[in-house]
């Protein structure tokens, strides 16, 4: 593969992980970008936080990818944005050649996604977690160490939580949470929280 040259959005825990995860693929961190002040002129990883995100088209890279794990600001930065954004799966990570990958999304150490499935853009399956065949996975959805079963789905913007499982063809909707350790055994509405064995309701949301 061809190396490149790309920075990360953000300074933050993720964005560590996220940078861990382009140079076990081979590509070079440029630096991060990140509005915290406080954290300009450090270094992570030998990495220097080079500035806030207006600074970006000073930058020499070539692509760029978000190390956000918070679906609605990883959104919304793409929409002020105009990059070319990268894909990237770890080495240590296992995708089947039939999957469809979305652009910006990371797949993590450790992680497995099954033929058939369906990635959107901007995704995070973070480390260890799996996605079964035939699963939907929306754009800026974030799965933590959870599980999709066959032909499940995750809209945009959900977010499953560690230890999260959901059953085979069960829905998780737009902007849903379901919570650590639960299981969702029948569908999720958007914007709500679901928690517990079996998963039920405990909190609606409403979107600004």
């Amino acid at each position: 593969m061809n190396q490149k040259k790309v920075i990360v959005i953000g300074a933050g825990g993720h964005a560590k992980v996220v940078a861990s995860t382009l140079m076990a693929a081979g590509h070079h961190v440029v630096g991060f970008y990140d509005d915290d002040l406080q954290k300009r002129g450090t270094h992570i990883s030998g990495i220097p936080v080079v500035g806030p995100v207006s600074e970006l088209k000073y930058g020499d890279f070539s692509h760029a990818i978000i190390g956000v794990g918070q679906n609605e600001k990883r959104k919304r930065l793409v929409e002020e944005l105009n990059l070319d954004w990268i894909t990237v799966v770890h080495p240590y990570a296992w995708v089947h050649p039939d999957v469809s990958l979305g652009i910006g999304t990371v797949v993590c150490a450790g992680a497995i996604i099954q033929p058939s499935a369906k990635i959107g853009s901007h995704v995070i399956i973070n480390t260890k977690a799996s996605v079964d065949h035939d699963c939907c996975v929306g754009d800026y959805v974030h799965m933590a160490l959870s599980h999709l079963a066959g032909g499940a789905t995750a809209q945009e913007g959900a977010f499953l939580a560690l230890g999260s499982i959901v059953l085979p063809g069960i829905q998780v909707g737009a902007w849903a949470t379901v919570s650590a350790g639960s299981v969702a055994m029948r569908d999720v509405m958007p914007n709500s929280t679901v928690a517990g064995v079996p998963a039920r309701l405990i909190k609606e949301t409403t979107l600004n």
